[in-house]
């Protein structure tokens, strides 16, 4: 395996600072290689280079409308609001930002949040790894927001047979959880600081979906799910109470969401 380079980054940009609480379609990888680091289930388990049209650095200055829809509006619209999670709260596209290198999903005390979804070419099987954390903003007393990088299914109400989420947990919880939805939901979990950038990871195969933190391996799901999907891990950080909760503002950060292609990966036909 070739030597791989560790990089730390600085605080996002612009935002508040926290203290550290069949057979596959050929698609073109990146031209020049990204840099990974030792803790990265990527370069622990030699997965190559991502596909770059299915992954994001996030080293723009807004939201690939491209890549990604934002939470709140249609496909390729950048402002506006509409009702969040089960009707709680508000999910609203100005609560999605990219600056310094990251992506970030915050949310308010009033239940103000927003999260995205992959518009890439929708696929089936192949191994996701996203650097991830999610932070609270200020100790109001307000209920703890839910953050979760996930993989979901294209047609949505397929979730239950079709999701997986790959880091889920309360933001500021010192573990996070892989669940996987196929008739019924199997998890395990991994004690984490969940505040502080880990590296979460799925591999997911026809039969299995074998999880990774920080390059650890930490348990396998035996598991056929046969749905497309296009979230390629994307960020949601949802209000689970009732709406009218006082909520306690956090933001997730999203350094980057890498799409690695296997032997099984097929990619939707497109019209």
């Amino acid at each position: 395996m070739a030597a791989v380079a560790l990089v730390v980054r600085d605080e996002p940009a612009g935002v508040p600072a926290v203290a550290a609480p069949s057979t596959p379609a050929v698609e073109p990888t990146t031209t020049a290689p990204v840099t990974h680091s030792s803790d990265e289930a990527a370069a622990r388990h030699g997965w190559g280079e991502p596909v770059a049209s299915q992954s994001d650095e996030y080293n723009g200055t807004s939201v690939d409308l491209d890549k990604w829809g934002l939470f709140g509006v249609d496909a390729g619209e950048s402002a506006g609001c509409s009702a969040g999670y089960h009707a709680h709260g508000r999910r609203c596209a100005s609560q999605t930002t990219v600056a310094g290198g990251y992506l970030s999903v915050t949310g308010t005390a009033d239940g103000k949040t927003g999260g995205l979804w992959g518009r890439m070419t929708p696929f089936r099987y192949g191994r996701v790894e996203v650097r991830e954390r999610a932070v609270a903003l200020t100790a109001n007393g307000g209920k703890a927001y839910h953050a979760v990088p996930l993989i979901w299914p294209e047609i949505e109400e397929d979730w239950e047979d079709a999701e997986i989420d790959f880091a889920e947990r309360d933001v500021g919880a010192k573990s996070v959880s892989l669940y996987v939805h196929h008739e019924g939901t199997q998890n395990c979990s991994s004690a984490v600081d969940s505040t502080k950038f880990h590296n979460y990871a799925v591999d997911w195969q026809p039969n299995t979906i074998t999880w990774y933190v920080d390059g650890k391996l930490i348990c396998t799901v035996k598991a056929t799910i046969d749905s497309f999907s296009r979230s390629n891990g994307g960020a949601q950080m949802d209000m689970f109470p009732a709406d009218g909760t006082l909520m306690r503002p956090a933001r997730q950060d999203i350094d980057w969401v890498r799409m690695y292609a296997t032997a099984a990966t097929e990619y939707q036909p497109q019209a």
